[in-house]
C-alpha cells in the first residue's frame, strides 16, 4: 500500500512540475518601456520595425510576440504615432487578431510619453 501511495505522489509531483505555469499579471510598465524604446529609436533614426504610410504623417511600429512575451502579453503589439500631433494609438492582438489590450498615448515633449495601457496610466521619459 505504501508503494502505491509513493507512486501516486511521485506522479502528481511530476505532473505539477512539468505542467504549465500559472499565468502572471501583465507587466504594463515593461511594455511601456519597450514602446518608448522603439518610439525614441524611430524619432532619432529610422527603425527597422517602422512603417511609414506614403502621403501621411503616420509612423507605425510592430512588436512581435517574442518581444511582448517577457512582459506577459500573449500576442503581437502594434501602434502608430501621428508626427504632427504626437498622438499614439494601437493595441495588442492575439494570433487570431482578437484585441487583447488597447494602447493610447501621446508624445509630451523632450522624449517623454504618456500612455494608457489596458486602462492603466503610465508616463515615461528617455534621457
Amino acid at each position: 500500500m505504501r508503494t502505491l501511495e509513493r507512486i501516486v505522489a511521485g506522479t502528481l509531483l511530476g505532473l505539477l512540475a512539468c505542467g504549465p505555469a500559472f499565468a502572471r499579471e501583465p507587466d504594463r510598465h515593461g511594455l511601456a518601456q519597450e514602446i518608448v524604446r522603439h518610439l525614441v529609436a524611430r524619432r532619432t533614426s529610422s527603425a527597422i520595425h517602422t512603417t511609414d504610410f506614403q502621403g501621411t504623417d503616420l509612423g507605425c511600429i510592430i512588436l512581435p510576440r517574442r518581444e511582448l512575451r517577457p512582459y506577459g502579453y500573449p500576442g503581437h503589439g502594434f501602434f502608430c504615432e501621428a508626427a504632427t500631433t504626437g498622438e499614439i494609438l494601437g493595441g495588442v492582438v492575439n494570433k487570431t487578431g482578437k484585441k487583447l489590450c488597447e494602447i493610447r498615448g501621446s508624445y509630451t515633449g523632450d522624449f517623454c510619453y504618456a500612455f494608457d495601457i489596458c486602462g492603466v496610466a503610465e508616463t515615461l521619459c528617455v534621457v
